[in-house]
């Protein structure tokens, strides 16, 4: 037994008594065991989208108290463009796009701003692609991944977290932070 099993042991033997092993093993991935180590964050991979409309303080602070370089990353739907286009004609897949990407460098200008008012480097990127899979291919390059609920699409009444921002929380092999 390791030496925060038996803290916790210790601690909460009388509270939990036998269930200790069960609420262990259900919790065990909000616990750090002893061979987890909290690495160093220096860089933080933050993607927006539309359904991104502003970020929480709090997350402006975490940012801060790290001192990290945060890259924002835009990306515009690849195959919602190519839909346009043959729904309406590549004219309208064009004006499309360069709404898309108007949005994405006022919403970056906008937040990058923030980051540097509070005194945090920031990146831009803005690319036409696949959301899911090129923040997958993204987040190997960074420490820590900012992932709004709303990432990817809107959520519903039902549901607490977009299906974009649940299956990278899932896939991403990396600390992910969602907001």
């Amino acid at each position: 037994m390791g030496y925060y099993s038996s803290l916790i042991n210790r601690k909460f033997k009388d509270v939990v008594g036998n269930r200790y092993e069960g609420v262990l093993k259900e919790y065990r991935e909000f616990l750090l065991t002893e061979e987890e180590v909290v690495k160093d964050v220096k860089s933080i991979l933050l993607p927006l989208d539309i359904f991104v409309k502003e970020i929480p303080e709090e997350l402006y602070e975490l940012f801060g108290i790290y001192g990290a370089e945060v890259t924002l990353v835009y990306i515009s739907d690849r195959d919602a463009i190519a839909m346009v286009g043959e729904i309406l004609g590549e004219d309208a897949a064009r004006e499309y796009a360069e709404k898309k990407e108007k949005y994405g460098h006022s919403l970056m200008d906008k937040i990058s701003e923030e980051l540097e008012q509070r005194g945090i480097s920031a990146k831009k990127r803005l690319f036409s692609g696949h959301k899911l899979d090129n923040i997958e291919i993204l987040a190997k390059d960074y420490d820590l991944v900012a992932i709004s609920l709303n990432y990817g699409g809107g959520r519903g009444d039902d549901n607490e977290i977009s299906p974009v921002a649940q299956r990278l929380v899932h896939q991403v092999n990396k600390a992910v932070v969602l907001y």
